[in-house]
């Protein structure tokens, strides 16, 4: 264990010296450009999977209804394997990556990556109601945690290299580079550091080119917004209070549900291929009777920017999709809540538009004004992220003329989120994939495997101000390093602890495993 301590300091010196973080730099820069590879195929082949369906149920026959049934409980069944197999693929993927950072698992990086690619392929192309950016952003994590084991890089850099892959991710998911570095930042870090921030933005800058290579330039939402100036200042601030507060209630229920369905579905006990054959039919009859609901939503979305529909129709789409998404993502498959959320968003941003637009006189350029506004303020609502929600709107329709607004709806959200007491849904699904499980550590020798942790200290948190015998930590806990303007301390007992410190902490797998969530809790929250 001596010998093992002393190579992690030893790495962590390492980083330190400006070599060592210029090929830190390339390394996040080739973890960018093959995630961007990945993800892009993995958009096609999701893209041309959704052609493919709804081209062979254009027509229905009795025979493609049979055939199209078997083919939807074999690929089920197929997904289902793989899960059996290697359980860390369900879902998003984005509490798994959070897992990983925090020390809880490990990733088996060639089999998972290939089994959540292909599963998310075969469950989001049956038309289950989940989006792709999630496992995405798992996928381009995987790229950066084989990048790791190839290169043979320490703990240390490994953070910075699954970091980026996930920052990879969003941003050829999205084609939004800007928005993939500060979801990273704002939602998995919850901090940054010169070089964590450079080696983000060169990731997602470099998965962001592969994708405008292979796919173009253009943004997500081809549409020509026009930000409404009829309605007086007043009356547009109560409108949009009245809407924050739509937004937070439903996207309370969308916490509430999604756990719930979760939940539901692993309580049914029953053979678990006997369950993925009976679940399968409900994705076969949407896919065949109500295909508007399928997939991620996109195409959805860009249809309610440019048709009208009645509000009965409207209020019955927001309702299959709500409750559709709720279903899939409670089976585990590979797929992610982001896009379907946004979807949902934008439809509660339509019907309330239209509301105003039908009853109020409203211009109808505030139809589509509130769908943007409802991306974003559902986006925070949910998942708690509020500059990433605003970002992500304005590299996706391209047009900064909403920033004003989006801040607006966004701040008021998320005020009302802390007066509802609501948890950010990522960390409720990292909590709940824990639950009554051991971390998985791998075999007993792993679990004394000497690892660092890089802890953030929060203003006002309950580490700052503090002296480090205070803090009370395992004996298996050694702050090896206080990181401060650039320069590095070596501490003792006395030292002081101030709200911009980073410390580097080494210790075994077994007690990262246990402890890392609730350092990175206590140094962060404020008291």
């Amino acid at each position: 264990m001596a010998k093992d301590t002393i190579q992690e300091l030893k790495n962590i010196q390492q980083l330190k010296t400006r070599k060592r973080n210029i090929f830190l730099i390339f390394l996040c820069l080739l973890t960018g450009m093959i995630a961007g590879g990945i993800v892009v195929l993995y958009t096609v082949l999701l893209e041309k999977s959704s052609h493919l369906r709804n081209s062979f149920f254009a027509e229905i026959t009795p025979l493609k209804m049979i055939t199209g049934l078997a083919i939807f409980i074999l690929l089920g069944l197929a997904v289902e394997f793989m899960l059996a197999k290697y359980p860390l693929i369900g879902g998003s993927g984005i509490p798994q990556v959070s897992g990983l950072l925090q020390k809880k698992i490990e990733f088996n990086w060639v089999p998972e990556l290939l089994t959540k690619f292909f599963g998310g392929v075969f469950a989001i192309g049956t038309g289950m109601s989940m989006g792709r950016e999630g496992p995405s952003i798992h996928l381009g994590a995987l790229v950066g945690e084989g990048i790791r084991k190839i290169f043979k890089v320490s703990e240390v850099e490994e953070k910075y290299l699954v970091t980026c892959g996930a920052s990879a991710g969003i941003s050829a998911a999205f084609n939004a580079p800007l928005a993939g570095t500060v979801f990273a930042l704002e939602e998995l870090h919850k901090f940054f550091s010169p070089l964590l921030l450079i080696c983000v933005l060169v990731a997602s800058g470099g998965a962001n080119y592969i994708l405008r290579l292979i796919l173009g330039s253009e943004t997500t939402f081809q549409y020509n917004f026009i930000l409404p100036k009829t309605a007086s200042p007043i009356f547009t601030l109560i409108i949009t209070v009245i809407f924050a507060l739509v937004i937070t209630i439903s996207g309370k229920a969308f916490s509430f549900f999604l756990v719930f369905f979760q939940k539901k579905y692993k309580n049914i006990k029953i053979n678990r291929y006997l369950r993925v054959s009976i679940f399968m039919v409900i994705p076969f009859l949407i896919a065949v009777f109500f295909k508007d609901v399928t997939g991620g939503g996109h195409l959805l979305i860009v249809r309610m920017f440019k048709e009208s529909a009645p509000l009965k129709i409207l209020v019955l789409i927001l309702f299959l999709k709500f409750f559709y998404t709720m279903l899939c993502y409670g089976t585990g498959f590979p797929g992610g809540i982001f896009f379907p959320m946004l979807v949902i968003g934008a439809l509660v941003g339509k019907i309330y538009g239209e509301v105003l637009h039908t009853y109020f006189s409203l211009p109808e350029e505030f139809i589509v004004h509130f769908m943007l506004l409802g991306m974003a303020a559902y986006f925070t609502a949910v998942v708690r992220a509020p500059i990433t929600g605003i970002i992500l709107i304005l590299e996706m329709t391209g047009n900064f003329s909403y920033l004003f607004m989006l801040i607006i709806v966004v701040t008021m959200t998320y005020v009302l989120t802390e007066l509802f007491k609501m948890e950010p849904i990522y960390e409720t699904l990292f909590e709940n994939m824990f639950a009554g499980k051991k971390a998985e550590t791998g075999n007993s020798g792993e679990e004394s495997r000497i690892v660092t942790l890089l802890i953030h200290v929060g203003m006002n948190s309950e580490f700052e101000n503090k002296k480090i015998k205070e803090l009370k930590l395992p004996k298996t806990l050694l702050i090896v390093s206080v990181r401060a303007n650039g320069k590095e301390t070596i501490p003792d007992g006395e030292t002081v602890l101030k709200s911009g410190n980073q410390l580097v902490i080494i210790t075994t797998y077994k007690t990262a495993s246990e402890y890392a969530s609730k350092l990175k809790d206590d140094a962060a929250r404020i008291v």
